[in-house]
């Protein structure tokens, strides 16, 4: 997987005009003829690559600070005080620097790709050569690039919306400051309209991935339906919006009540139905014209393995585009790439030549979501989660809940993993080349069941959340895991379960904060989050166990672990890092301490180095993850003559309150559920912004302006 590398040529021209600095702050435009650079399709295409070229950090900051640890299955590792950070991402519990170094960047980064896009859309526009392709109705290398540009405004507006709220709209080219003079805020009803309505003019005319030279790596026609699908998706969900803004002759359906000091509330509009259907309607574009992109539904890699949910992820760590993904953020091995290393399996090692090097783990799980809502036989609990990080010297250690980072800070994400990549990056952190998955099959697939539910059809609806939730379970599991279940919803329950479905396939991706917000369901789960993690910490504290009653989970205070050469004291057949845990595999197997969980262990190609470790050094056997040991029973003291150590688990927790309790989005306490006020997720418009305004854009939801 490579970025789209290109000459310098004239390639970046655009880099010199549009928005260096801010939207409202625009340079002079080159000299160079921007003409230019568009004489051929493959030119456009190397003027595109400078778009691309941003893309790779685009998003990156507000996804890292809010999106991938601010839900009801994603948390952050450290202690709630010890990062500004955590301010947003528990929705503003104290006030927030407006130039935050997040949330300014990717302002601005979204007004620089839309602007390039303008340009280029506006220079294809006037070509004679472009005008006679799309007369031809067919998809063409100008009419393609043409498309891509307009699904790259698009997705950055999809982005300031949902990070900011009501923006600032342009579809034009800016060059000059006077174009912005008299700029103010545009009703995101406007900007999705307008983007909706740029996009079905041009998808039509885009390749489908797999068609044209196209990957996943690049915006397809593909990726164009579902946008479209994703932008009605969000026109027509609940979101914070402001009361001193005018949004026309839009009504809405308001939840709770209006928060006068923010002057705002949190309302869909009410003929939110019409843009439901149409993201059905471009999301059933998606799965009956795919092109090359396919739901994983089968593990080709044969016994041992078995999990088709994990051969999406196994792709990226191969270095290979997935066939289940729409659009992946190209990267470049030796260059920097935060994926795994801020959102895979923590890894203890130096910042160079580590086995792996360090990754920090910014995103973990939360155990009330692993322990409470994956059923034990989901065979996407142990590929999304890990209970062990690596040492970063080529064997396991156990995570710790007390906070901190690496091998501290709770539950491992685990579908990454640089231990699990076919030839792993050893020279240097953040280097890995793994892509950034952004648009997958499955999503696409949930978000169309919900639109179908949505909008009344309940068949199709059942229908996809069916395929999806089919491949967590094995063949004798379908039956009772995946029809019945299915079958016995209807109404407001199948919506429910779609959205539990998104929430247990997607963790650890960033959905899940967003998925909160739009169905109108943020403040009911931020509570019932809270509440569940009280309970787990009372019953830890109180009775050294708890058992979470929906899955018959058991967490403990304690576990007992012991390393193992699992290939000379278990079966030198196995790898625990790719192991699927055998069906039926019950506590009295000798093999269950080191095979319950699966998708953990280390990576074979260490061999050499292993072999300087002592045998005993490499892989855990764990036992008491998921049943109550007695500290002081039989079992115990058994284990323990064989050589197992009692290990702090959820005792952690205890030591930990506030964080695992109080400071679980700390900006929206019980008391504000209580009255019904609404959640407080969007950014603070930059100062800069409002400054060159004119006093045409002001700061909304009780942000300050300066």
């Amino acid at each position: 997987m490579k970025k789209l590398l290109y000459s310098m040529l004239t390639v970046f021209i655009l880099i010199n005009t549009a928005c260096s600095k801010d939207f409202l702050d625009v340079e002079a435009p080159s000299n160079v003829d921007e003409d230019f650079v568009l004489v051929s399709p493959e030119d456009a295409q190397k003027v595109l690559a400078g778009i691309y070229d941003i893309w790779y950090d685009l998003d990156r900051l507000l996804y890292y600070e809010t999106e991938v640890v601010g839900s009801d299955s994603e948390c952050h590792p450290e202690n709630y005080a010890s990062q500004n950070r955590h301010i947003p991402e528990g929705l503003f519990a104290t006030e927030h620097l407006i130039d935050d170094s997040n949330a300014r960047p990717t302002f601005n980064e979204c007004y620089q790709i839309i602007n390039r896009c303008n340009i280029i859309l506006e220079a294809l526009e006037a070509k004679d050569a472009y005008q006679q392709a799309k007369a031809v109705g067919e998809p063409s290398a100008w009419t393609q690039v043409y498309g891509e540009a307009v699904a790259a405004r698009a997705t950055c507006y999809k982005l300031l919306v949902r990070y900011f709220g009501d923006v600032p709209y342009f579809d034009y080219a800016v060059r000059t400051k006077s174009q912005t003079d008299t700029m103010g805020l545009t009703s995101r009803d406007v900007i999705y309209d307008k983007e909706i309505e740029a996009l079905q003019k041009a998808v039509p005319l885009m390749y489908r991935l797999g068609a044209g030279g196209l990957t996943a790596e690049r915006f397809s026609g593909t990726y164009g339906d579902a946008l479209i699908g994703r932008l009605a998706f969000d026109a027509a969900g609940y979101q914070l919006r402001r009361t001193d803004f005018d949004y026309g002759n839009v009504s809405f359906d308001q939840i709770g009540i209006e928060n006068a000091t923010w002057k705002a509330k949190y309302v869909r509009r009410t003929d939110w139905k019409s843009y439901m259907e149409i993201a059905k309607e471009y999301y059933l574009k998606v799965v009956n014209n795919p092109g090359s992109a396919r739901l994983i539904e089968s593990d080709e890699r044969g016994a041992g393995f078995n999990n088709p949910f994990q051969r999406n992820f196994q792709y990226l760590m191969d270095l290979e585009v997935s066939p289940e993904s729409l659009y992946e953020s190209g990267y470049t091995q030796g260059f920097n790439s935060d994926f795994p290393y801020s959102f895979g399996r923590p890894s203890g090692g130096p910042g160079s030549n580590g086995y792996p090097a360090k990754n920090y783990g910014q995103a973990r799980i939360y155990a009330s979501f692993y322990y409470g809502d994956f059923m034990p036989n989901d065979k996407r609990r142990d590929v999304t989660a890990c209970v062990t990080g690596n040492s970063g010297k080529a064997s396991e250690v156990l995570m710790n809940f007390a906070p901190g980072s690496r091998e501290k800070g709770g539950l491992a994400m685990n579908k990454l993993d640089e231990a699990r990549f076919k030839d792993p990056y050893e020279a240097r952190q953040r280097q890995s080349g793994c892509n950034w998955q952004q648009l997958r099959m499955a999503d696409v697939m949930l978000d169309l069941a919900y639109a179908s539910a949505a909008s009344g059809d309940e068949s199709t609806a059942k229908t996809y959340l069916k395929k999806v939730r089919s491949r967590a379970f094995s063949a004798a599991d379908q039956a009772t895991f995946v029809t019945a279940y299915v079958d016995g919803k209807s109404g407001q329950a199948l919506l429910d379960a779609i959205a539990f479905e998104r929430k247990l396939e997607l963790a650890g991706e960033g959905k899940t904060r967003w998925d909160m917000t739009l169905y109108g369901k943020m403040p009911e789960r931020i509570k019932q989050l809270r509440d569940r993690q009280i309970d787990m910490f009372n019953g830890l504290k109180n009775n050294g166990y708890y058992t979470f009653p929906e899955t018959g989970m058991t967490i403990s205070n304690y576990v007992w672990t012991k390393y193992v050469n699992i290939k000379t004291d278990i079966d030198p057949s196995l790898n625990l890092l790719t192991a699927q845990t055998p069906e039926g595999i019950t506590v009295s197997d000798p093999r269950y301490p080191v095979l319950v969980p699966g998708w953990r262990g280390t990576s074979d190609t260490w061999t050499d180095y292993i072999s300087t470790l002592p045998s005993n050094k490499v892989n855990l056997a764990i036992r008491g993850l998921y049943e109550y040991i007695d500290p002081n029973g039989p079992v115990a003291l058994a284990l323990e003559a064989d050589g197992y150590v009692k290990s702090p688990w959820g005792i952690n927790i205890v030591g930990n309150e506030s964080q695992y309790t109080s400071d679980i989005f700390k900006g929206y306490p019980d008391s504000y559920y209580n009255e019904g006020q609404p959640p407080r997720y969007i950014r603070a418009i930059p100062s800069e912004t409002l400054d060159q305004s004119n006093g045409n854009i002001t700061q909304g939801y009780g942000h300050a302006s300066e």
